[in-house]
């Protein structure tokens, strides 16, 4: 499970920061015969994708409807009217987003206390003194994580300690002489 942590509402800007993990998938490969890989060849082998939205303050409202935070995930992700350079780039992102992380989700925690001399000490705070708001949406994330968090693997290999070190010293020893990683060799 990759989790994606950031405070606020999903715009322009963080779209773009997330864009830096998409273009990591133009240095992997799925196997080594072959071109390049696609990004949803790539995305059979992601983890599940949780954007998290700390100290969230918008009304997910989508034409005068409540909508869900994985609603408002989806709504961000679909592609931007337009044409030109920037709304070219703008749909790239979010279609390497869509495609990379078939399974996704996205979770919202308002602020934990809205006393600011209480914030500043918030770790010697108890977790019942927090806001229900946020108690309640901690749970809900937590919940989700420990439900669906599985150990990796690819076919019938599970990733254990040995395995991710493996793995890790491929991808770096391809790296470090130049090669693009590949999945299926590096599992091998």
């Amino acid at each position: 499970m990759f989790i994606y942590n950031q405070m606020g509402g999903i715009d322009e800007a963080a779209l773009d920061r997330l864009s830096l993990v998409t273009q990591m998938t133009k240095h992997i490969r799925v196997r080594a015969s072959g071109g390049r890989s696609s990004v949803s060849e790539l995305g059979q082998f992601s983890p599940i994708f949780v954007w998290l939205l700390r100290d969230f303050y918008l009304d997910l409202v989508e034409d005068n409807r409540k909508i869900t935070p994985r609603d408002y995930l989806e709504i961000a992700l679909r592609p931007v009217q337009g044409s030109g350079r920037d709304i070219t780039a703008k749909n790239e992102i979010r279609d390497s987003v869509r495609a990379l992380f078939p399974d996704r989700e996205c979770f919202t925690l308002v602020r934990t206390l809205n006393n600011e001399s209480d914030l500043q000490r918030l770790d010697q705070i108890s977790l019942e003194k927090l806001r229900p708001e946020f108690r309640s949406g901690l749970d809900a994330l937590t919940k989700f994580v420990f439900e669906r968090t599985r150990p990796k693997q690819v076919g019938a290999t599970m990733m254990t300690g040995p395995v991710l070190i493996g793995i890790t010293e491929s991808y770096l020893d391809a790296l470090n002489h130049g090669a693009v990683p590949t999945i299926s060799s590096s599992w091998q």
